[in-house]
């Protein structure tokens, strides 16, 4: 029984990029989130309230796209 039997060198590969891809989009978003909070404060502070309507909408989305991304990958590893 050789390796190739065994492992699913496709399946394995896609595992692989699949991982790559969500950890970084989602390292990204979360950064952009955390930055956009703080963005959001500055202009606050700064009494630009235009400026921090808009952050606190980028911080909002990126928030709401992370939980998202969670619960989708808790629904894909239940139903597999």
């Amino acid at each position: 029984m050789t390796l190739a039997t065994i492992v699913d060198g496709g399946a394995l590969a896609q595992v692989v990029w699949v991982s790559i891809a969500a950890g970084l989009g989602l390292s990204l978003i979360f950064s952009l989130a955390i930055a956009g909070a703080a963005r959001a404060s500055q202009c606050r502070r700064a009494g630009d309230a235009s400026g921090a309507v808009v952050w606190s909408a980028i911080t909002a989305i990126c928030v709401a796209a992370c939980a998202l991304a969670v619960v989708l990958g808790v629904i894909v590893m239940l139903h597999k």
